[in-house]
């Protein structure tokens, strides 16, 4: 009798072992709707406010730090001019006149780092709108940025939209359009041809997609280093 008990515990306890959950499913599983939508929100504020303060610094020092669209990531982040608008680039610097390229790059991406306080407020307030069709899926995924990459796909176009004109006043602010006069009277004495570019629209698009990779890389930091796991929401769902 004795053998058996021991034989029935054991099994059990091989059974306990082999079903060891690492996936993340379990726990998601017994989490509510509300602690994980939660968690959602505090990750992708997290995230958020990390992205801009990653690459929208407030001072001088912030830049000598390498922070910034035109420094940071060895430029990764640096917003040129369009494709688009390659023949006038390659123009002007076979004249020797790269140097007004190179001043418009350096206000777009100014214009770009001044514009803080209107991109945390357009995810935020696109972050509000957001909802969830799948909550487990977006805890226990293996991918570490799913969470920015649902919330890119859902209001991506939505963020950019709202943010054309706060960008288009930075422009302005920073010289850019008188930039792009300039250039295009240097241009227009060797080639006569009209030019004309969707300016906003492309360093708006530049903006969003380089927030969201930052996003991205710091959601994958709160999914993994409990160190970032600064709520109570988010050591709950994604602390395990």
């Amino acid at each position: 009798m004795k053998k058996l008990l021991f034989l029935l515990l054991g099994l059990v306890a091989l059974t306990m072992v082999s079903c060891k959950d690492t996936s993340g499913n379990y726990v998601a599983n017994l989490l509510t709707y509300t602690q994980m939508e939660n968690a959602f929100s505090d990750c992708l504020s997290l995230a958020t406010e990390t992205a801009v303060e990653y690459l929208c610094p407030e001072d001088e020092l912030d830049y000598a730090l390498g922070y910034g669209f035109y420094n940071y990531e060895n430029h990764n982040y640096r917003i040129t001019l369009p494709a688009s608008v390659r023949a006038i680039v390659d123009s002007l610097t076979a004249h020797g006149q790269a140097a007004l390229i190179d001043s418009m790059v350096l206000h777009i991406n100014r214009a770009a780092e001044a514009s803080g306080n209107a991109i945390g407020n357009a995810f935020s307030t696109a972050r509000g709108n957001l909802s969830y069709t799948n909550h487990q899926a977006l805890v226990s995924t293996s991918n570490t940025s799913a969470l920015t990459n649902y919330f890119k796909t859902q209001c991506g176009n939505q963020i950019k939209q709202s943010l054309l004109t706060p960008i288009q006043m930075k422009l302005n602010e920073k010289g850019v359009t008188a930039d792009w006069n300039q250039i295009l009277s240097v241009y227009y004495t060797y080639n006569p041809q009209p030019v004309s570019i969707d300016l906003n629209g492309h360093v708006t698009e530049k903006i969003v997609d380089g927030i969201f990779a930052e996003m991205a890389k710091a959601e994958k930091l709160i999914r993994t280093d409990a160190t970032w796991q600064l709520t109570e929401s988010l050591e709950l769902v994604f602390g395990n």
